[in-house]
């Protein structure tokens, strides 16, 4: 665990038991296994990944399986695979790719963009963080492409335990990713937090249940130009901000704004992976809320609002959002924050706040029943640790 970039999880560990599904864990353990929807939902195809029997993830939880390719915005595109998006824009000196997803995706798409963009190849690759179900399979495109990041990306991948959504922490404090760190929050969880075995198992060498971090990455190509808090690439007549908002999901986000196209790519904040067709979701709040303070979260939601676009799309989400929806999703961690913040200090119990703090407002957001308890006890305990 990155001592600088989140707090110890010996004082955390206690809170992050509440163990909920962060965003980027929910394609992991389709992509880790290669399920499609239909297998993700059979509990037999659970019990054998993890050796837990569960039941299906809830209704319209992931997106039908499938690869495709969209037009976004001039010459703006996305690539999905099943609920996984990545962006790329096609200048005339090549293409700008956002996020790799996984080397088999990875090899689909190079061979799309040679049969649909000849004489373009990938010259560039941005990542929007270092969550492995969004940036593996670099390396397809390392003959041909430079690849950017936001600096915290070399912090996550110096040889320490990364840090990792849906309350996966290094819960032995032995630095190694055990299978068992992966499965627990999913078992306790389940569809909501942490990641079937095989995302471990399926990276150690000679099949075992603990991976290094060098394992862990090793299909991960390491950025090669970082920045800090901004960057402008300007490449093939084309304008493109990075920016990164401050710690929300991860720790080492990237914004790519394609400032011709006025749209901005994003993935996993502030469209995570519940999102379908609506912002209008409650987020999972694992970890509590990733172990990154409430405030963050505010300030990550009004940098983006800061920006000059139109049109949002991201890494997950099957429709294009605009402005408004960042700040709806500001104005819910708002609002939770001041909640759970006043009844803290009137000197109610979090049994008391369970009951009490119904979230009114947001009773029509996807998820609401599964998780405005859930979001409570991760407001109150991160609120706890970051007051």
């Amino acid at each position: 665990m990155l001592i600088a970039t989140r707090p110890s999880p010996a004082p955390l560990r206690a809170a992050w038991r509440l163990n909920l599904w962060t965003a980027a864990t929910l394609g992991a353990l389709l992509l880790a296994l290669g399920l499609s929807v239909a297998d993700a939902a059979q509990p037999a195809a659970a019990a054998a990944a993890g050796g837990t029997e569960v039941g299906p993830p809830p209704p319209g939880m992931f997106a039908p399986p499938g690869r495709s390719i969209t037009h976004v915005a001039g010459d703006l595109y996305r690539a999905n695979n099943g609920g996984w998006y990545v962006g790329f824009l096609v200048t005339p000196a090549g293409i700008v790719l956002v996020d790799t997803l996984s080397t088999d995706f990875a090899r689909w798409l190079k061979r799309q963009l040679a049969e649909r963009f000849p004489g373009k190849p990938v010259k560039y690759v941005i990542y929007s963080h270092s969550h492995w179900d969004h940036v593996e399979g670099g390396a397809v495109f390392a003959d041909t492409a430079t690849f950017i990041g936001q600096e915290g990306m070399l912090r996550n991948m110096d040889g320490r335990y990364p840090a990792l959504p849906g309350d996966i922490v290094d819960r032995n404090d032995d630095g190694m990713l055990d299978a068992e760190e992966f499965e627990q929050p999913f078992t306790e969880r389940p569809w909501f937090c942490g990641a079937f075995r095989s995302s471990v198992t399926s990276k150690a060498q000679g099949g075992g249940t603990r991976a290094t971090p060098a394992e862990f990455f090793a299909e991960v190509r390491k950025p090669d130009i970082v920045y800090s808090e901004r960057m402008t690439l300007r490449f093939g007549g084309k304008t493109i901000e990075l920016v990164f908002p401050g710690k929300n999901h991860a720790n080492d986000g990237t914004a790519v704004l394609f400032t011709d196209e006025r749209t901005l790519f994003a993935t996993d904040f502030p469209a995570d992976a519940l999102v379908q067709k609506t912002m209008r979701s409650l987020p999972s709040a694992c970890g509590p809320f990733d172990g990154h303070p409430l405030s963050e979260w505010i300030r990550s939601y009004r940098t983006l609002e800061g920006l000059d676009f139109d049109i949002l799309v991201g890494g997950h989400g099957a429709v294009a959002f605009s402005k408004r929806d960042v700040a709806e999703g500001r104005e819910y961690f708002e609002y939770l924050r001041h909640e759970v913040d006043a009844a803290m200090r009137r000197g109610l119990s979090l049994e008391q706040m369970r009951k009490t703090i119904l979230l009114e407002p947001y009773r029509d957001w996807a998820y609401y029943d599964q998780l405005r308890i859930p979001n409570i006890e991760a407001a109150y305990y991160n609120l706890k640790i970051y007051k």
